[in-house]
């Protein structure tokens, strides 16, 4: 059976990144459509430290799986912020273990869900912002 291989930039208001300036408020990417041919799914996450590392310069992603629209409001309803499942800390801090500056981590996901949302939050971003980029990577069958 042949299959492919899709990559799509996950957005957050229209464009590929965004900055975390605001100490814990939370960011949350635009929706992102999954195909109901992939059978496997992971997201690689970039985190890019504006100045330079301290200790506790960490972001924390959590991920929003939509299974529809349970509302009934014709619009895909997700989990809220509370709600949203964990998906790892990245630290920008090089003396962290892990930690290095700019970070990248790879995370496997479910595939099952009909769209997702990232959200991230740092506790110390508003004195040293951190920029995040993220990227869906799907196999699929043909």
């Amino acid at each position: 059976m042949a299959s492919s291989r899709n990559e799509s930039q996950i957005q957050w208001g229209g464009t590929d990144a965004v900055t975390l300036s605001t100490n814990n408020a939370r960011s949350v990417s635009d929706a992102l459509a999954l195909n109901v041919e992939d059978w496997d799914a992971e997201i690689l996450i970039n985190a890019d430290n504006a100045g330079t590392p301290a200790s506790g310069d960490t972001v924390d992603i959590y991920i929003h799986y939509s299974a529809g629209d349970v509302l009934g409001d014709t619009g895909d309803d997700f989990p809220t912020n509370e709600y949203a499942e964990f998906l790892c800390r990245i630290s920008t801090y090089g003396s962290d273990a892990p930690g290095e500056d700019p970070a990248r981590r790879s995370i496997p996901i479910r595939t099952a869900a009909k769209a997702i949302k990232l959200s991230a939050e740092g506790p110390q971003v508003a004195s040293r912002n951190i920029t995040l980029r993220a990227r869906l990577i799907t196999h699929r069958g043909q």
